[in-house]
């Protein structure tokens, strides 16, 4: 489009509407104008080539940008995982570890006191079996026909068929009767007791010693080992996603300094084609407006001929414009700088 632009540049009607001489003037002034359409076409190119390289930049930035996006993403996941579950899994390892030996060692102390208790009890199954046996003889005692005198005192009670019959007892064997049956019958009760005691304490040794659960140890060891591949796993892939990230990031800077220097290589393009065309426009018909006949100036040492003011005084005028507007637009007499004026 540029480049069509300047073709036209080149046919302007306005151009081919100018008077030209062969005059050296105009001839100089015809090279100096073919010097600039010569730049001017060259310009045009460098414009339509910095512009095309401004897309391309500008397309490489885009997808730098998306590589950083996603490459950074990706690596926050990674982090993020491997600050909670990883850190949560390693603390929960140690805590574990350090319940499994207190629950071993529990264990272990339970299971000493329950065979104590145990042996204890066994030991004590032994003398109910004593207190029975006493029981029983008591109870034969009692039966025999040969302690029916002793039975009858104690208790005052005959027994059956016996010529002479029952009596008062001794005010202080008054509840011998009731003493007697608990020491006969009670044992028997005592004794199923203490071997339900028995059997019970034993099983529950047996239970507490089959539950094994000194086997948690190796689960801990087992699951402490796969817990820090895992997060060791994490770890370095995370490391490795900070690296792309890096590269990614380092990318996308350098797209940023290509696409904006090649924004401002066209621009700076785009001011030299126009300055170039401006040029152009004013050498194919090149009227000054301030160059004017000056009023006459009366002089004695003339000779009689009038002498005429300076026909370029419009244009000193306007170049001096063009100054004061420079020295606005670039100069700091009027700025807020704090450097003093021998250093501008």
């Amino acid at each position: 489009m540029q480049q069509q632009r300047n073709r036209d540049q080149r046919t302007d009607s306005n151009c081919n509407e100018c008077e030209e001489t062969d005059y050296p003037t105009q001839k100089t002034v015809n090279a100096e104008r073919q010097l600039v359409c010569d730049t001017l076409y060259t310009t045009a190119g460098n414009v339509g080539q910095m512009e095309k390289r401004f897309h391309g930049e500008k397309h490489i930035y885009h997808i730098k940008k998306c590589m950083f996006v996603w490459t950074e993403t990706n690596y926050k996941l990674y982090r993020n995982l491997e600050i909670t579950a990883g850190t949560e899994l390693l603390q929960t390892n140690d805590s574990v570890k350090s319940n499994v030996k207190n629950y071993i060692d529990l264990n272990k102390s339970l299971g000493t006191r329950l065979k104590s208790i145990a042996d204890s009890i066994k030991t004590v199954k032994s003398k109910f079996s004593e207190l029975k046996e006493a029981a029983c003889k008591l109870d034969w005692c009692i039966k025999d026909k040969c302690n029916v005198q002793q039975w009858k005192a104690l208790t005052g009670i005959a027994p059956e068929n016996c010529k002479e019959g029952s009596k008062e007892p001794p005010k202080e064997c008054c509840d011998a009767e009731e003493i007697f049956k608990e020491l006969t019958c009670n044992p028997n009760s005592l004794f199923a007791d203490i071997d339900s005691i028995f059997q019970s304490s034993f099983d529950v040794v047996g239970i507490q010693l089959f539950s094994n659960i000194d086997t948690l140890d190796e689960m801990q060891k087992s699951l402490e080992t796969k817990s820090k591949d895992f997060e060791a796993q994490i770890n370095t892939t995370m490391k490795t996603r900070l690296t792309d990230l890096t590269a990614r990031q380092g990318e996308l800077v350098q797209s940023v300094k290509d696409l904006t220097k090649s924004a401002m290589d066209r621009n700076s393009t785009r001011s030299d084609f126009e300055g170039y065309k401006d040029a152009i426009e004013f050498l194919c018909c090149p009227v000054c407006g301030c160059v004017k006949e000056g009023d006459p100036v009366k002089d004695d040492d003339d000779c009689g001929c009038g002498k005429h003011g300076s026909r370029l005084k419009d244009c000193e005028k306007q170049i001096c414009c063009i100054c004061e507007d420079v020295k606005k637009t670039f100069c700091c007499e009027n700025c807020n700088d704090p450097a003093p004026k021998e250093s501008r």
